[in-house]
């Protein structure tokens, strides 16, 4: 299983700037299987709205840093 990190935007409109960006960590085979997932906790929100900005490797994102 790989680790990716997903990005969403969740909004909020008590917030001053409509919401925030969160992350999830997420463990599947595939970056297929992991966008799936993506949209399963995108989905399920449960207060507001979440929206997925952005889904990569966990590795690639700590080189970027």
């Amino acid at each position: 299983m790989k680790k990716y990190i997903a990005k969403f935007f969740r909004y909020n409109p008590q917030i001053r700037g409509g919401g925030y960006e969160t992350e999830r960590e997420i463990e599947a085979k595939t970056i297929a299987s992991a966008r799936k997932r993506a949209r399963e906790i995108e989905n399920n929100c449960l207060y507001g709205s979440m929206t997925l900005i952005d889904i990569k490797l966990a590795d690639e994102q700590e080189v970027a840093e």
